[in-house]
């Protein structure tokens, strides 16, 4: 079965979707689906095959939509592949859509519609729900983890709302969050804002990615949920992973934060994934790893109330470590 464009064409914006994929076969044709089912449709639809060894090409191949550009490199990491998309970009805006992912429709048409309004903005982020491969059992919306940026009172009712976090404050707000909001397939990016920047091929890319995005220009948001992200659940991630690929991804961009205010804001919250690091080592019995990661936090300026009370913490959680 082949697939080429509807009869009735939406309306186009300068926007390019790159759509990073490595064996994903079975999940492409519901990302690509959703791409094609916006009411604001993109005029650039990039497909980075990241070596795949699956029938990700033939999938693919069936769309017959000229908009649609297949790229197969080596396989390199999702890091790789997602420049190998800004490469080949073309747009005015950019937004990111993970292979196993799927927008709603109106995805593109919203935050496109905000950001192209704020010429100050140099990417928008939205609201999305995971939902679990296999029963399609939805998990939650992502904004109950930015209580930060909880809706006013005065806008509880209204359908769609979005804000705004100027330049001077973008970074500093954003990188304090417990969870960054990091998700490249719920964001839009000005492209002249972010052009100059790549993913780092280490963990923590996203992180790293976004936070020197927040640094380009002012930040817009809103709750609306316009993505779904699927689950597996044979894959739930490693905590301590999580938290070191965090550390790597914070560590990766410290060139980029200049301005003071954000580096203030930079060096307390490089303090804390040093320390959150180091108890998850420690009680998983790396204790010595745990003392090392915990030591490293002591180079960094500031913070020396945190440091204290992760001291405290540490000495705590040591008799658990040495269990192990």
């Amino acid at each position: 079965m082949s697939m080429s464009e509807p009869a009735h064409q939406p309306s186009r914006a300068s926007i390019s979707v790159i759509v990073p994929t490595y064996n994903s076969a079975r999940f492409i044709r519901e990302a690509l689906d959703s791409i094609l089912a916006q009411r604001l449709q993109p005029e650039q639809i990039i497909v980075i095959d990241d070596g795949s060894t699956d029938n990700t090409a033939d999938v693919v191949g069936r769309y017959k939509d000229r908009r649609i550009q297949y790229i197969r490199q080596p396989h390199a990491g999702v890091a790789s592949a997602r420049n190998a998309g800004l490469d080949a970009a073309r747009g005015e805006y950019i937004a990111f859509l993970d292979a196993h992912d799927r927008w709603r429709p109106i995805f593109l048409e919203m935050l496109h519609g905000y950001l192209s309004e704020d010429p100050t903005a140099g990417s928008i982020f939205s609201n999305f729900v995971r939902f679990e491969h296999g029963t399609g059992k939805v998990l939650g919306d992502q904004f109950h983890s930015y209580p930060a940026i909880k809706r006013p009172v005065l806008l509880k009712d209204e359908p769609f709302a979005h804000g705004r976090i100027p330049k001077e404050k973008a970074f500093s707000t954003l990188v304090a969050f417990e969870d960054i909001p990091a998700y490249p397939q719920v964001m839009m990016f000005r492209r002249s804002m972010i052009e100059h920047l790549r993913f780092d091929a280490s963990p923590g890319e996203d992180i790293g990615f976004a936070l020197k995005a927040f640094l380009a220009g002012g930040v817009l948001f809103t709750d609306v949920v316009l993505a779904e992200v699927r689950c597996h659940a044979n894959a739930a991630p490693d905590p301590l992973a999580t938290a070191l690929n965090k550390l790597d991804g914070l560590k990766a961009i410290e060139p980029h934060v200049t301005r003071e205010g954000d580096r203030r804001a930079y060096r307390d919250r490089l303090v804390k994934e040093h320390i959150d690091a180091a108890l998850l080592q420690t009680k998983a019995g790396k204790v010595r790893a745990g003392w090392r990661t915990y030591r490293d936090s002591f180079s960094i300026p500031g913070s020396s109330w945190r440091k204290l009370k992760g001291a405290m913490r540490m000495a705590l959680a040591v008799p658990s470590g040495l269990a192990r």
